[in-house]
């Protein structure tokens, strides 16, 4: 017996396939034994028609003589016409040039009078013309034939055949009953075999097919049963074994992406997959923050939310909206593509903006220090100078430089104050020793430092209070705190002018607001976001003529943020400044378990 790849040649599917196409062979013979019955039909008609019209000439070679000596002779045309008309069952009817009857083998009343039909006209024009057609009458359908009878070569008359051709078209019904008889008949029999071979050979398929759907679905634990040892039981034991590894596979893809969903998510770094097109196909929640996106922005261009061009190897800087962020690309392969084929491309970006900041801070700084400190010791050494080489023997002059020098030894002493005030905030080493305040003695000790001076310098200066309360904070560096907003507001207020200090309780947040106004010459928009850098001044001429240090504004906001308190500045230039301090209520803190 027969073997095919180890399975028995008549259960294997090559034999069920032979078997399906021997039925398909026998379908085509009833395809064949149809177009028979159409050629049948068209030979019957055609020889019908052949009949018809042999008889039709055989009478106008005999009529060929003009018709008009006839033309009395109405009966014995009638005679003669007549075993043609019972051979072919038809009506015979002979036509002069005009298309009168002059002999018929119908109703001889009709003799004398005119045939209209076109197959006359086309004869009397020398023409063999026929047409199948419709009897209005009888509703039968008719064999129109028409031959023009000609005498030296001129048409005289015309033979005109009328045939039935019911009992042709009968025949060929019975014809094709027979044949679709048989027809049905075969086709009902293949239809009961391609049923129960269709079953043989798909149910087993379906059963995969089904399977495999619920594998699709996601329902990894399918098996399908083995009923042969042929080629389909073979699919079945294949598809068993691919349902297994397929299991393990997305078993350890989704373990893998989890962890990768997991390293994504908790990543401070944000990263963005492309395809080949640049299409974004992945992006981590650091990517859409960084630039202020969604995951809807998945399936867009990469330069709708990141613009710019970027190269692989390198870090390319960004400067997008405020921030400032470093982007680095790695190109995707994948496994047998073609060298320097791309299937796509992480980006991997860095906010670097705090680490920009902190770099030009502290260049500012170390530039802002040396510069602070190089004026006033230029200013001491050219003054002691000058006493060495003998204005110290002027007593005058040596007063005066002596002044200079005191001031600038000053200038100093606050300047170096204020940066070990601020390393220490920075370090953690200047404790704030807080207790209950009235906000009302913060405010009464404020009015009596600036008062005077307020007054000295043409200003009025106002304190308003709505409501008392204790607020928990260290007194020192509150008063340290105000006094710099204050000394501030004064700098840059000219005379005439008008500075406000009033407080109000804010119940619901727990905080006393302290808010500070003045009709100076205020800030412009492009230096407001800077006011609070160390060493920052709107006016550094003007602010060194005051003793300013640049430094005021940025120890306040250190100081507030370590009473977990705010600090706010709004300004616009040739308007004026205000300022927003928020403390925490006493009473807060004793909620909290701040306060024994």
């Amino acid at each position: 017996m027969l073997r095919m790849s180890g399975v028995n040649a008549f259960q294997g599917v090559r034999f069920k396939i032979m078997l399906v196409y021997l039925l398909l062979i026998l379908f085509a013979m009833e395809l064949i034994g149809a177009y028979f019955i159409q050629s049948l039909n068209q030979y019957i008609l055609r020889n019908y028609e052949h009949t018809i019209a042999h008889e039709a000439q055989f009478l106008a070679n005999v009529f060929s003589t003009p018709l008009g000596s006839f033309a009395d002779q109405g009966t014995a045309i009638r005679q003669f016409v007549r075993p043609f008309s019972e051979v072919a069952g038809s009506s015979v009817y002979i036509l002069d040039k005009d298309g009168t009857v002059v002999g018929t083998s119908a109703n001889p009343f009709l003799v004398g009078q005119k045939r209209v039909d076109p197959e006359v006209t086309g004869a009397l024009l020398g023409l063999q013309s026929q047409e199948i057609a419709v009897d209005p009458q009888t509703g039968s359908r008719q064999l129109y034939l028409a031959l023009p009878v000609k005498y030296k070569g001129q048409v005289v008359g015309a033979v005109e055949f009328v045939a039935p051709m019911d009992a042709v078209y009968r025949s060929i019904s019975r014809i094709i009953i027979l044949f679709a008889t048989g027809t049905l008949f075969a086709l009902g029999l293949t239809a009961v075999l391609a049923v129960i071979i269709a079953r043989t050979i798909t149910g087993p398929i379906t059963a995969v097919t089904r399977r495999a759907r619920a594998l699709a679905g996601g329902d990894f634990d399918q098996k399908v049963e083995i009923y042969s040892n042929d080629e389909i039981g073979e699919l079945a034991s294949t598809f068993n074994m691919l349902a297994g590894r397929l299991r393990n596979a997305i078993a350890s893809t989704e373990q893998e992406k989890s962890r990768l969903q997991a390293i994504m998510s908790t990543m401070s770094d944000g990263v963005i997959a492309t395809n080949g097109s640049d299409d974004i196909l992945l992006i981590n929640p650091a990517a859409a923050q960084l630039l202020q996106c969604t995951r809807s922005v998945l399936g867009a261009k990469l330069a709708t939310v990141l613009p710019g061009k970027f190269s692989e190897g390198q870090i390319d800087v960004v400067e997008l909206a405020e921030h400032t962020i470093t982007v680095s690309v790695t190109a995707l392969r994948e496994r047998g593509q073609a060298r320097g084929a791309k299937s796509g491309r992480v980006y991997v970006m860095r906010d670097v903006t705090e680490e920009t900041r902190l770099e030009g801070a502290r260049r500012r700084f170390v530039a802002d220090v040396s510069h602070e400190l190089r004026t006033p010791i230029t200013t001491i050494k050219s003054y002691v100078e000058a006493l060495l080489e003998g204005a110290m023997h002027d007593p005058s002059l040596t007063k005066r430089f002596l002044q200079v020098m005191d001031r600038e030894t000053n200038r100093m002493t606050r300047l170096i104050r204020d940066l070990l005030q601020l390393s220490r905030l920075d370090a953690g080493y200047a404790v704030a020793r807080k207790e209950p305040v009235d906000v009302s003695e913060l405010f009464r000790g404020l009015a009596e430092r600036f008062s005077l001076m307020a007054f000295r310098a043409g200003i009025r200066f106002e304190t308003v209070l709505h409501g008392d309360a204790k607020v928990w904070i260290d007194r020192d560096q509150i008063d340290q705190v105000l006094d710099n907003v204050v000394s501030n507001s004064l700098k840059h207020t000219s005379a005439n002018g008008h500075i406000t200090v009033e407080a109000s309780i804010d119940r619901n947040r727990e905080v006393a607001v302290i808010r500070l106004a003045d009709d100076g010459q205020g800030i412009s928009a492009n230096e407001l976001p800077y006011i609070f850098d160390r060493f920052y001044r709107v006016d550094k001429a003007r602010s060194r003529e005051l003793g300013g240090t640049g430094l005021g504004l940025a120890i306040a906001r250190e100081i507030i943020q370590r009473h977990e308190g705010e600090i706010y500045i709004e300004s616009a230039e040739g308007v004026g400044t205000t300022a927003r301090i928020l403390l925490p209520l006493a009473s807060r803190t004793v909620a909290d378990g701040g306060v024994e």
